[in-house]
């Protein structure tokens, strides 16, 4: 486990080493950018290779020296290709220190072939991540980079109130960075050197060279630009040592611009001065010079920049058509879904609505049939009501006739004569066929017969029979006689009958049937 242990350990250190060895030789490839950028080059490239996606700061650190060193090198396409690799591994809002170098560098390749305006944005975005940084020195610098930006577009007033911005930045700095300071200071002289206040110009371009911290190349610049100074206000000796001065420092760097600043004044100098052939040659310096970098490199970065531009263009001409094609298409959509919706709900309001007509006719329907039921039903009370006192009165009727045959009978049977007998006997003939005759229709019995049924469910036919005869006021004799039967069972059916009927004790069995 031990020995397992121990191995991971030695992988972890080597990685770590091998991470270490990396970083050592990008810082050390960064060292050559301006004096030696061909080797810078081939160190970055290299180790460039190597990397994974993952390793994205080592990336970038390769990227942005490629791309310094080949704007040393005035290859501006090159390093304008690394530079927007670069800035492809960063996102917009990333205050990395590397995305802000990166931001830079692209500023400073617009700016040596004369883009002034395009260097200006690249510029002022580093200038951004240094302030949300706190990184005063590099907001110094940047901010100075775009003075010099508005220098080269002829924005004078501008380009000083930047400067004067840098320098107040610069005496917040402890301890003060003397070098930045002479930068700025050169870069004021040359203003005024534009403006043509030579006194001015001096006094700065002095200060520059006072805080100067030796760099051939700012030397140079500041050297030539108080030599411009002396040389308009005719103080030829002055002019002379300090473009000598420049000259010792010119053999010390391969900083272009600087160069060929110096070979213009220089060769203004001996034209004035007389030393003709000493004029030619600075002349044919400065034109070699002029040439290397105004290359076709630097053309083909223009037409890269203009290939590019037309690309985005039509990309942008894409993206406007595909918009329009989609917002069309939206509105295509709402508009369908606006009718589909529209049309589903008539769909559903007349099928509902043909719902609620038909339930609303189905209930006047109803309702109308069962007005007519009840209309039949009110009608057939009142005619029952009418038939039961119809029939109420008949039965009176003959209750009181059948009572006075009887008195007459009872009175004839009291008769000792034969005739009478005879004549009654006859007469009680031709009145009980009469009575039969008079009797309740057979719609009456059938209307009675319902009526008991509906009042008194539990009777029987039998028990509905024995209820009309007794309303036909038939004595218990009598029904005896008509069916045969003792008084004594008619006397029990007439007693079960006052059961069903749920008659109490005091009511009359005939009484309550004739009120029915």
């Amino acid at each position: 486990m031990k020995g397992i242990w121990a191995i991971i350990s030695f992988l972890f250190l080597c990685l770590s080493v091998y991470g270490q060895s990396l970083q050592q030789e990008l810082n050390h490839a960064s060292k050559l950018q301006e004096t030696n950028p061909d080797s810078c080059i081939l160190i970055s490239y290299e180790i460039f290779t190597q990397l994974s996606d993952e390793q994205r700061i080592e990336k970038a650190h390769a990227l942005w020296n490629l791309a310094q060193a080949y704007l040393y090198k005035h290859k501006y396409h090159s390093a304008l290709l690394y530079a927007f690799k670069g800035e492809e591994l960063f996102a917009e809002k990333d205050t990395a220190i590397l995305h802000q170098r990166i931001q830079a560098t692209t500023g400073w390749i617009f700016y040596d072939i004369g883009n002034y305006k395009q260097a200006e944005p690249y510029h002022q975005k580093a200038l951004d991540i240094a302030q949300l940084r706190n990184d005063l020195s590099s907001e110094i610098v940047y901010t100075n980079a775009l003075g010099l930006n508005a220098l080269n577009l002829n924005q004078y007033q501008k380009a000083l109130g930047l400067f004067q911005k840098a320098l107040f930045l610069l005496s917040r700095m402890d301890p003060l960075n003397k070098s930045l300071l002479a930068t700025v200071q050169n870069n004021m002289g040359v203003v005024y050197v534009r403006y043509e206040d030579w006194g001015k110009a001096e006094e700065s371009l002095l200060q520059a060279i006072e805080n100067s911290s030796g760099h051939a190349s700012a030397l140079i610049e500041t050297y030539s630009q108080l030599g411009k100074v002396y040389l308009s206000t005719h103080q030829y000796e002055k002019c002379k040592s300090y473009l000598d001065a420049a000259e010792e420092l010119s053999y010390l760097t391969s900083y272009s611009f600087s160069l060929i600043e110096y070979y213009q004044i220089r060769y203004e100098y001996e034209f004035i001065a007389g030393n003709l052939n000493a004029a030619y040659r600075y002349q044919n310096k400065y034109i070699q010079l002029y040439k290397k970098i105004n290359n076709n490199d630097a053309q083909e970065v223009m037409n890269y920049l203009m290939s590019v531009q037309d690309e985005k263009i039509k990309q942008d001409e894409l993206l406007i058509k595909q918009a329009r094609e989609i917002a069309f298409n939206r509105q295509v959509l709402i508009i369908v879904g606006i009718i589909s919706t529209l049309v589903i709900i008539i769909v559903l309001y007349l099928m509902f609505r043909s719902k609620a007509e038909k339930a609303f006719l189905k209930q006047q329907l109803l309702s109308q049939e069962l007005e007519k039921k009840e209309q039949q039903q009110a009608e057939l009370s009142h005619k029952l009501a009418y038939k039961d006192e119809a029939i109420e009165t008949l039965a009176l009727t003959i209750s009181q006739r059948n009572d006075l045959v009887k008195s007459v009978a009872e009175d004839v049977n009291k008769s000792s004569s034969d005739e009478l007998k005879a004549a009654w006997k006859k007469f009680q003939l031709e009145f009980d066929q009469y009575t039969e005759s008079s009797m309740l229709s057979e719609e009456y019995i059938k209307e009675f017969k319902y009526r008991l049924k509906t009042k008194f469910p539990s009777l029987t036919d039998k028990d509905m029979q024995l209820i009309i005869d007794i309303r036909k006021d038939l004595t218990s004799k009598e029904l005896a006689d008509k069916y045969h039967v003792e008084v004594k069972s008619i006397e029990m059916s007439r007693y079960r009958l006052r059961k069903k009927l749920q008659l109490e004790k005091g009511i009359q069995l005939k009484d309550f049937i004739m009120k029915i």
